[in-house]
C-alpha cells in the first residue's frame, strides 16, 4: 500500500483549493458539521480509486461522481476537479505522484508511469476499504447473516466465493426441477403403458403374460425377456404394422379416453389439492407483505441488469452511474430479496406437481379430442380443446410464477381453477365419444393382437426413453447437490480458519479498549453456507447478537475492531494508510484514549487521516500521539470553502485578512478557532460550564469559564507545591505571566458583561486588531507545552475524580495539585 506525503484539492466537493503537507505523518481533521472535512476524505478516496463511496449504494440513485463530484460553481466544468496526491510506497521505496480529474474519474495519471506503480494504482483500486465512516461501519455489526458474509467476504476479497456459492446453488436447483420433471414424465409414461397392457402394478411377469397372449394368437414365439433387443412386437410384419393404424380405432380410442378421464380423477385427489393449498399458502404470503413482493418482482430484472453493466450507466435508463457504484447498488437490492427466498422455494416445490399434472391433462386432452375428429360422424371437441389450452395457459403462468411474481394475480386464478368439476360441455364431448366407440364392432383377435403389440412397442420405446432421461437427470442432479455440498463444505472449513484468526484479533482489539468493564470479553464469527453470524460476550451472561444489549457507542468500538481485524487479515503489512471518516464519533468517552492508544500500539506503521466534529476527540489523537499534524475546519461558505487552519497557520490566515484590511474576517476566524481551542481547554482544564440543553455553546459561555479554571488550577499547583515544601517559582511564574496576558486581551471584561467581547472586534482598525489577535496568541501559548515536539495543551489528569496533576503528556510540564493533609 501507500502513505501520504502531501495532498493537493481543487474544486473538488466544497473544496475550492486546498493544499496540505502531511509527510507520510497520521493526520487528524476537527470541525463543526458542514465544514467539509468529509470533503478531504471523498478527495483522498477518488485519488485512490476513481470512486467516491458515499456517492453509491442504498438512497443515492440520482447521484454520480461525474455530476456531483466538482464543486458546484464547477458542476459543468468537471475537468476543473481534480485531486493530486504524492505518496509513498514503501514496497517500490519510492514517491509516486497520482493525479486524478472528474472528467475522466477511470483514469490516473501516473508520475511516474511505468508498470510498478500502475501494479501500487491497482491494488489501492481493489483495497477501497482503506477508507471507512461512520455509516459503512455499522454494516458489520448491525446486519443479518447473510448480508454480514457478503460485507466480511467483499472486504477480505473473498466475495468470489459467494458469487461461486450463487452459482452452483442454482445450477442443483435447477438440475433438481429437472429431475422432478422427468420423474413425472417417467410416471406418465409408464402409467400410459401399463393402463394399455392393462396390468395395475409393474410386475414383469404379468407383462410379460399380457404381451406373449397377444403374440400367441399371432402364432408368434413368446418374449422371455425385457431386454431392448426383444421387441414386443418382433415378427409382426411390415405390411401388417403398415395397416395396422386404421382410422379409428376402438382400442386405442378406448385407452386414451380412460387415460383422459384418470387425469381429471387426478386433479381431485388429495396429493394435487395439497399442493394447490400449498402453493397458494406461498403466494399469499407474498401478496400480504407488499415491501417483500416488490422487491422479488424485481430481482429477474436486477440480475439481468447486474450481467448487462458494461460502462457508467444504467444498461436500462440510461442515467450516468459509477460502474462500481452502480453494481454495489444492484447487489444490495439482490441481497434484500433474499429474504423471500424460503418462500419462492416452497412456491417452486407445490408447483412443479401441479405443472407436470396440467401438461399430462393438455396431452390426454389432445389425444381425445384427436379421436374426436376422427369419428364418423366427427364429434364436437371445441370445448374440450378451449378447455386444453386454458390448461396449458395455467401451466405456463404457474411456471412463470417461480420466475416472476409480477403475474401472481394469474397464479392465483389459475390455481382457482385446478380441481374445480369438470365442466359439463366437456362431459359431452367424452360421453359422445364412449358412445361412439361402444358402437363400433370389435375387431377381430388377430387384428386386435397386431394393433395391441404395435401400441405396446411404441409406449414401452417411450419408457425407456424416459427413463433413460429420468436417470440422466438424477445423476446430474445428485452431482450439482454433491458439488454444492462439497464446495460448501470446504469454503465453509477454509473461512471457519479465517474467521478464527479474524475473530481472535477482533476480541483482543475490543478487550484493549474495554478493558477496564470488558477484560474477558469474547466475539464469536460462524459461518454458515452463504451465512455469518456474529455474537459477543455480554459480562459473562452469554452470547448474544451485538445490537442485543450493547449500546451504540460499543456497536461502534465493535465495528471498529472488527474492520481493523478484517483490514489486518487482508492486507497484513501493506496496511500502511487508513481514513476514517467520523468513524471514532460514537465511541463512548470513556474510552477515546484507549481507542486512540489501540490504533497507535496495534498498527504503529499505518497512517491514519481521522475526521471528527468533536474538537475533544481531536485532543485525544495528539495527547496519545495517535496523529502528529491536525487541520481544524472552523466554517464553510460556497464561494470560499471551508475556512481550515492548523495549530499554527490560523493566525497567519489572520495576518493575511489584517493585510487586505479585512478586519471582519480576521475577527470571524479568531472567534472560531477561540471556539473551537475553548472546548478543548475546558475539558482539559476540567472548567465548569453552564449547562445548555441543545448542546450549543458560543466563546462567551467557554471562554470565561476557561480562564477561570485556569486560574484555578495554576493556584491548585502553587498551593501543592507550598505545602511539600517544593519550590513554587514555576508555579507562580504562570500566574503571573498568566495575568499580564489575560489583561492583555482583556478577556476580565467578559466576566462582567459577555456581550462585549468579540463582537466590537469587527470595529477595530486593523492596527488596533493585530495586538487583540497577538494578546490571544501569546496567552494560549502559555497554556502549551513549550516543547515544540510535543506542543499540546496542558492537562487535568485524571479526566474525572480528584485532580492530581497538571501536565502535557511528554512530561516537559508536569504540576503537582495535589496537597500534603495537614
Amino acid at each position: 500500500m501507500i502513505q501520504i506525503e502531501e495532498i493537493e484539492i481543487v474544486e473538488f466537493r466544497g473544496i475550492r483549493h486546498l493544499k496540505r503537507s502531511l509527510g507520510r505523518r497520521s493526520l487528524g481533521i476537527a470541525g463543526p458539521n458542514g465544514t467539509g472535512k468529509s470533503g478531504i476524505v471523498d478527495a483522498i478516496e477518488f485519488a485512490l480509486t476513481g470512486n467516491i463511496t458515499r456517492l453509491g449504494g442504498a438512497g443515492t440513485a440520482e447521484l454520480s461522481v461525474k455530476a456531483h463530484a466538482p464543486h458546484v460553481d464547477s458542476s459543468k466544468k468537471p475537468e476543473n476537479a481534480l485531486v493530486r496526491l504524492k505518496v509513498y510506497a514503501p514496497a517500490l521505496k519510492k514517491t509516486i505522484t497520482i493525479e486524478r480529474s472528474v472528467k475522466n474519474a477511470s483514469i490516473a495519471t501516473l508520475k511516474p508511469n511505468d508498470a510498478d506503480t500502475k501494479a501500487v494504482l491497482a491494488q489501492l483500486e481493489t483495497h477501497p476499504e482503506f477508507a471507512l465512516s461512520r455509516r459503512e461501519i455499522i454494516k458489520y455489526i448491525l446486519v443479518p447473516a447473510g448480508k454480514r458474509s457478503q460485507y466480511v467476504q467483499e472486504l477480505l476479497r473473498l466475495d468470489q466465493l459467494e458469487k461461486l456459492r450463487t452459482s452452483f446453488q442454482r445450477v442443483a436447483n435447477d438440475a433438481k426441477r429437472d429431475h422432478t420433471r422427468a420423474e413425472a414424465e417417467d410416471r406418465r409414461t409408464k402409467s400410459d403403458f401399463y393402463r394399455h397392457v392393462d396390468i395395475a402394478a409393474p410386475k414383469k411377469n404379468d407383462l410379460l403374460a399380457a404381451v406373449n397372449a397377444r403374440r400367441a394368437v399371432l402364432k408368434l414365439d413368446p418374449i422371455t425377456d425385457l431386454a431392448p433387443a426383444n421387441a414386443l412386437k418382433a415378427g409382426v410384419n411390415a405390411e401388417a404394422e403398415e395397416k395396422a393404424p386404421q382410422p379409428f380405432s376402438k382400442l386405442g380410442a378406448k385407452s386414451d379416453l380412460a387415460a383422459y378421464q384418470d387425469c381429471l380423477a387426478v386433479s381431485q385427489q388429495a396429493g394435487i389439492l395439497g399442493e394447490k393449498a400449498a402453493a397458494v399458502a406461498g403466494l399469499t404470503k407474498l401478496t400480504d407483505d407488499p415491501a417483500l413482493l416488490k422487491v422479488v418482482k424485481q430481482r429477474a430484472l436486477l440480475e439481468r441488469g447486474l450481467e448487462l453493466i458494461e460502462e457508467d450507466a444504467c444498461p436500462l435508463c440510461d442515467n450516468v452511474w459509477e460502474m462500481a457504484a452502480l453494481v454495489a447498488h444492484l447487489q444490495e437490492k439482490i441481497a434484500k430479496a433474499d429474504a423471500a427466498s424460503a418462500v419462492l422455494k416452497q412456491l417452486a416445490s407445490a408447483i412443479a406437481p401441479l405443472t407436470a399434472h396440467l401438461q399430462a391433462v393438455v396431452r390426454e386432452a389432445g389425444k381425445v379430442a384427436q379421436w374426436c375428429e376422427k369419428a364418423n360422424p366427427p364429434i364436437d371437441a371445441s370445448a374440450l380443446g378451449a378447455h386444453a389450452k386454458v390448461l396449458d395457459g395455467d401451466r405456463v403462468i404457474l411456471e412463470k410464477i417461480v420466475r416472476d411474481p409480477a403475474v401472481i394475480a394469474e397464479a392465483l386464478q389459475a390455481l382457482g381453477r385446478l380441481g374445480t368439476p369438470t365442466p359439463g360441455e366437456l362431459l359431452q364431448a367424452t360421453d359422445g365419444l364412449a358412445a361412439y366407440i361402444d358402437t363400433l364392432p370389435d375387431p377381430s383377435k388377430e387384428e386386435a393382437a397386431k394393433e395391441f403389440l404395435i401400441v405396446a412397442q411404441e409406449k414401452y420405446d417411450q419408457c425407456r426413453v424416459t427413463q433413460r432421461a429420468l436417470s440422466l437427470s438424477a445423476q446430474q442432479a445428485e452431482k450439482a447437490s454433491a458439488v454444492l455440498s462439497h464446495y460448501g463444505a470446504v469454503s465453509t472449513a477454509i473461512l471457519e480458519g479465517i474467521y478464527d484468526k479474524v475473530q481472535k484479533d477482533f476480541t483482543e482489539y475490543y478487550s484493549f479498549i474495554n478493558r477496564d468493564d470488558e477484560d474477558k470479553f469474547e466475539g464469536k464469527l460462524s459461518p454458515s453456507f452463504g451465512k455469518l453470524a456474529f455474537d459477543v460476550d455480554f459480562y459473562g451472561r452469554g452470547k448474544f447478537p451485538p445490537g442485543a444489549y450493547h449500546s451504540e457507542g460499543h456497536q461502534d468500538g465493535m465495528g471498529l475492531c472488527l474492520y481493523l481485524a478484517l483490514v489486518k487479515h487482508t492486507l497484513g503489512d501493506g496496511f500502511t494508510l487508513a481514513v476514517l471518516d467520523d468513524v471514532l464519533m460514537s465511541v463512548d468517552a470513556g474510552h477515546r484514549r484507549e481507542v486512540c492508544a489501540l490504533l497507535k500500539q496495534k498498527f504503529p506503521n499505518t497512517q491514519f487521516i481521522l475526521t471528527t466534529h468533536d474538537g475533544v476527540w481531536l485532543k485525544f489523537m495528539q495527547s496519545e500521539k495517535l496523529v502528529q499534524s491536525t487541520l481544524s475546519f472552523g466554517g464553510w461558505t460556497v464561494d470560499g470553502g471551508p475556512q481550515v487552519w492548523t495549530e499554527g497557520d490560523v493566525w497567519t490566515q489572520i495576518d493575511g485578512c489584517l493585510a487586505k484590511g479585512n478586519v471582519p474576517q480576521a475577527a470571524g476566524t479568531l472567534r472560531r478557532y477561540l471556539e473551537f481551542t475553548s472546548t478543548i481547554l475546558a475539558d482539559n482544564l476540567r472548567a465548569r460550564i453552564e449547562y445548555h440543553g441543545n448542546g450549543q455553546y458560543d466563546l462567551g459561555d467557554l471562554w470565561p469559564s476557561v480562564l477561570a479554571a485556569w486560574k484555578a488550577r495554576l493556584q491548585e499547583a502553587r498551593d501543592s507545591a507550598a505545602s511539600w515544601g517544593k519550590n513554587i517559582q514555576e508555579a507562580e511564574t504562570l500566574q503571573v505571566e498568566s495575568k499580564k496576558r489575560v489583561a492583555a486581551t482583556k478577556s476580565e471584561e467578559w466576566m462582567i458583561n459577555k456581550a462585549v467581547h468579540y463582537n466590537a472586534w469587527a470595529d477595530l482598525q486593523p492596527k488596533e486588531f493585530v495586538a487583540v489577535a497577538s494578546s490571544f496568541q501569546e496567552l494560549l501559548r502559555l497554556m502549551q507545552c513549550p516543547n515544540t515536539d510535543c506542543g499540546e495543551f496542558l492537562c487535568v489528569s485524571p479526566i474525572k475524580g480528584d485532580k492530581e496533576v497538571l501536565r502535557c503528556s511528554c512530561g516537559t510540564i508536569s504540576l503537582n495539585l495535589v496537597a500534603k493533609k495537614k
